[in-house]
């Protein structure tokens, strides 16, 4: 900023810092110059130029030079001198006009060729002019020739400029000051109406900033539609700023135009565009209380009066509208003069809803109050009040001694023989396994029950560990294949496992088969001890689990059970951490589908090493459940 050519003035109306938002105009040329665009603030760039072919009568070395200034409207433009600028003069503002980054434009040499003519103008700003020096009001911008300070005579070129004040912002805000043009005001903009009892109100904005500022508005409201000629036109408002603005006795229920003009000294703006609204009446206020009696084939409604019908007694409700909506017989719309409204004719059980509301004169209305599931009773009727308990869930896992599945028959593999299709068990229900930490106790008295024992209050008493024996029968020498001359075979199936999960958590099941050790029993023929292992490995034992059975889809498809076998078959092996002694998974359910009944069953085949001592051996094959 050149603070030299600072200008301070007593008595004037001094520029706020404002922000605002710019309207630009197509050029404007007057007195032979353009100024684009038309219109502005402090902070826009734009450019200033004199008619084609301005210049002086010499170049720089005869000492001509080519100026720009900024004076009052009220200075005699051809008086101007030049020194570092325009010459101040008493009184009035004279000031250069300024580039884009703030330097003033003086003293600048015309061209050699042409001889004299202006050229090389830069873009300009106010920007450089310090807020609060100019005061509002109108301006001359110009360009001028100079020898020896003083303008050549004839050799000025200008156009006049209004300067406006700009809404007060925070210092450093974008516009100390509005230029441009005198023109008309541009038209405002009228924002969406609020309807009303009779009333219209909106809020009146301007669209741009004129230059000159706008002295008055006028806000015009005219009806248009059904009814518009027994309509009121009101008289137009004149606000003498923008902001909100409200018309009063309106007719409800006609739609009315709004729109508004604004004036400055110059004239007055076309009109804006309209904003439409109706005024209508707020709702008063619905009954209370509603409440529906049951009868037979009919049902009886009653309500409490709406609490605001005294303040408005010139609108009194033509009685109350009672709907009634349903699939039964009756329904409808009934009106009456009070409380309480009988409706008769109605379908016992079948539920209805009813709606009461008060009748007005439209425009004026009031809400509904609504009542549903309301349900008529019939002829006689007699009630029957039903109680039930869902009891606790719970894991349970049984077994039935001597049910088994049918078994397909299984080629022989490298390592196995082949094993012929064996029958399921003719007897479905089995013997009861026996009870106690070892085989051979009492049966298990709850075996009626099976597969789900409860006590009387519907919980679980199923009692654990429960036995079933497995006769594999007597090995068969293996002949072929890889391990022929190495063992001997067996093979047969488990007795049938029942899983029940009956807890409302659902949190899914695992049963898992864990195999123990071999052991010889007793003595080897003859009565005496021959040498030999009398022990070898579970893992010898492998088997095939098959799911018989799981519950099926509930009503509607609501649940249904799905139970996987995750493993699958798992041979015999030799190998250590692989085989049915570290245990495997036969069977499982994820969470949220393992409620239900689900029937286990497996094949199992045996191998038995010609290195073990003749003689009965035993294991366990134990089952678990989590």
């Amino acid at each position: 900023m050149h603070t030299k050519l600072k200008q301070a003035l007593t008595g004037a109306a001094a520029i706020t810092v404002g922000a605002v938002g710019l309207t630009f105009s197509p050029a404007l040329a007057l007195g032979g110059t353009t100024l684009t665009p038309g219109t502005g603030n402090s902070a826009t760039v734009f450019t200033f130029i004199p008619p084609a072919g301005a210049s002086c009568t010499g170049g720089a070395g005869a000492g001509y030079r080519w100026q720009t200034y900024m004076v009052s409207n009220a200075v005699t433009s051809s008086a101007l001198t030049f020194a570092a600028g325009p010459v101040a003069i008493a009184g009035q503002v004279v000031l250069p006009l300024y580039d884009g980054s703030g330097t003033p434009i003086i003293n600048k040499n015309p061209a050699s060729s042409p001889v004299g003519l202006i050229n090389g103008i830069p873009t300009m700003s106010f920007s450089a002019i310090t807020a609060g020096t100019i005061p509002a009001g109108d301006y001359k911008i110009g360009f001028a020739c100079s020898l020896a300070g003083v303008i050549e005579n004839g050799k000025f070129w200008e156009q006049t400029i209004t300067i406006a004040p700009t809404p007060t912002t925070a210092v450093g805000g974008p516009a100390q000051f509005i230029f441009g043009q005198p023109a008309a005001a541009f038209a405002p903009t009228v924002g969406a109406l609020t309807a009303g009892d009779q009333s219209l109100a909106g809020t009146l904005s301007d669209a741009g900033l004129s230059i000159p500022a706008v002295t008055g508005y006028t806000i015009t409201a005219t009806p248009f539609g059904a009814g518009a000629g027994t309509a009121v036109t009101p008289s137009p408002l004149t606000p003498s700023a923008a902001g909100a603005f409200s018309f009063t006795g309106l007719t409800n229920g006609v739609s009315y135009h709004v729109s508004a003009t604004a004036t400055n000294s110059v004239g007055t703006s076309a009109a804006s565009a309209n904003s439409d609204g109706t005024p209508n009446p707020l709702p008063y206020l619905p009954v209370t209380g509603l409440s529906v009696t049951t009868g037979i084939n009919q049902l009886t409604v009653a309500w409490t009066n709406p609490s605001d019908l005294a303040s408005h007694p010139l609108q009194v409700p033509a009685g109350y509208d009672i709907v009634v909506t349903g699939s039964g017989a009756g329904t409808g719309t009934f009106n009456s003069a009070s409380s309480p409204y009988v409706v008769t004719g109605l379908t016992a059980g079948v539920p209805y809803t009813i709606t009461v509301q008060p009748k007005y004169t439209s425009p004026y209305s009031a809400p509904v109050a609504s009542s549903s599931n309301n349900i008529a009773n019939p002829p006689t009727l007699l009630y029957q009040d039903i109680t039930v308990t869902r009891p606790v869930g719970q894991l349970v896992i049984t077994q039935r001694c001597g049910v088994f599945a049918a078994r397909t028959a299984e080629a022989a593999t490298a390592t196995f023989p082949g094993i012929p299709a064996l029958a399921a068990s003719a007897d479905l229900i089995g013997t009861a396994p026996t009870t106690g930490a070892a085989a051979g106790g009492l049966a298990d008295g709850l075996f009626n029950q099976y597969p789900y024992p409860v006590d009387s209050n519907g919980l679980s008493n199923a009692v654990y560990p429960t036995h079933c024996g497995i006769n594999l029968g007597i090995g068969k020498l293996v002949t072929a294949g890889t391990y022929a001359g190495d063992y001997f075979s067996a093979y047969g199936q488990i007795n049938q496992v029942t899983v029940v999960d009956t807890r409302d958590t659902d949190p899914g099941w695992t049963v898992t088969g864990t195999m123990s050790n071999f052991t010889k029993t007793g003595v080897s023929s003859g009565g005496t001890a021959v040498s030999g292992t009398q022990t070898f490995s579970g893992n010898y034992l492998g088997w095939s689990p098959v799911l018989t059975g799981d519950s099926g889809a509930s009503l509607g498809n609501l649940y249904n059970q799905t139970v996987t076998i995750p493993v699958g078959t798992v041979a015999p092996t030799t190998a250590t951490g692989s085989g049915l002694v570290q245990g495997k998974v036969m069977a499982n359910a994820a969470p949220g589908v393992g409620m239900g009944i689900a029937t286990l069953d497996a094949g199992v085949k045996l191998l038995i090493p010609l290195t073990a001592v003749n003689g009965v051996y035993s294991a366990v094959l134990t089952f678990s459940a989590v």
